[in-house]
């Protein structure tokens, strides 16, 4: 195969310009680390008009693999809890998130776009393993495969690899003359853990909980319900549940912030699909309504956030989820968003 292989400011992972610029000038790299209990590698970046174009790929151990795959193969399975899918994606080996920021010659640069795709190695085939055809029918390398990106670093197609590509926009007009210095910064992401559930059945009532030997108190304020305006949802085909109710409270002592959230444990019900009209029988039928996104997202539990209407700062709000009918009762869960790992920054020039 060609490796024909170019990097636009704008353009995804292989594609095409999609505003006609010319691609990137190659800087290769070629940096390894360690960061957050994993193996990253940083083989290149792109010198472009607009900005820098930076590859991060992060490795994951095929055995890894193998026992994740095999420990949630029951996930296919029908009617598995949300939060059983969130604790899979905690332990899944290819995901992770983070924030990357960029020095260069001794200027901060965020990024301003970023795309990513994962290789699994235990997913191949010989099909997956060509390069993406065009609508001709041509191999011209505008949308890489993940193995073609493999190839092209010369990475172990054994391995599994978690593939980013982000860019950066330049602080002056123009592109630097030169380059002294670069170094990336990886900020993890929040993960969100789940904790205790509760119910509290009017303003006043108490619950407490703690976080890493830390004790809290939330005191629920007000419990109203709500109902969502006909035309919150544009799709004729489908009713929607629009009835929910909305909590104001209290965590006390005052927790870091963004640290703990409150949402429904129960799932969206379901739209349910409309009869199709005498004068027009082919309505589209859903194949799975359940599937169909509202607030919060049909198949999970809804975590709304909407601004309270008191002034104090202190008082936080959340929504259940969305039914036809108000419940006979709540559950509610508390959510910690933790950072488990430290921001690092490494150089790479």
């Amino acid at each position: 195969m060609k490796d024909v292989w170019k990097v636009y400011f704008n353009g995804s992972l292989g594609g095409k310009s999609p505003d006609g610029s010319h691609p990137g000038q190659v800087l290769k790299l070629n940096q390894k680390f360690r960061f957050a209990g994993r193996d990253w590698y940083v083989p290149a970046a792109y010198l472009t008009a607009k900005g820098l174009v930076l590859d991060i790929l992060m490795r994951a151990d095929k055995a890894a693999l193998e026992d994740f795959c095999k420990k949630w193969e029951h996930l296919e399975d029908e009617d598995v809890p949300n939060d059983v899918f969130e604790q899979a994606e905690r332990e899944n080996p290819l995901a992770f998130e983070f924030s990357p920021q960029i020095e260069l010659n001794g200027q901060t640069l965020p990024f301003s776009q970023g795309h990513g795709l994962s290789y699994h190695p235990l997913f191949q085939n010989a099909a997956a393993c060509e390069p993406a055809l065009n609508e001709y029918g041509e191999s011209d390398f505008d949308t890489p495969t993940e193995r073609a990106i493999i190839d092209h670093y010369g990475l172990n197609p054994e391995d599994g690899w978690a593939i980013h590509r982000y860019s950066f926009p330049w602080k002056t007009k123009r592109r630097p003359k030169s380059i002294s210095s670069l170094a990336l910064t990886l900020t993890p992401q929040p993960v969100r853990v789940p904790g205790a559930e509760f119910e509290v059945q009017k303003p006043g009532d108490i619950f407490a909980f703690s976080h890493n030997g830390i004790p809290y108190t939330l005191t629920a304020q007000n419990l109203e319900p709500q109902t969502l305006p006909k035309n919150a949802f544009s799709d004729a085909r489908f009713d929607f549940p629009n009835r929910f109710t909305a909590m104001t409270y209290t965590v006390s002592p005052a927790p870091p912030k963004n640290l703990i959230s409150v949402e429904d444990c129960t799932q969206n019900d379901p739209p349910v699909e409309r009869e199709a009209p005498k004068d027009y029988p082919f309505m589209p039928e859903a194949q799975n309504a359940a599937v169909i996104g509202i607030i919060g997202g049909a198949d999970g539990p809804t975590a709304l956030f909407v601004t309270a209407k008191s002034e104090d700062k202190a008082v936080l709000t959340t929504c259940s989820a969305l039914h036809f009918a108000p419940p006979k009762k709540i559950t509610w869960r508390i959510v910690f968003h933790e950072t488990p790992f430290a921001p690092e920054t490494f150089p790479l020039l």
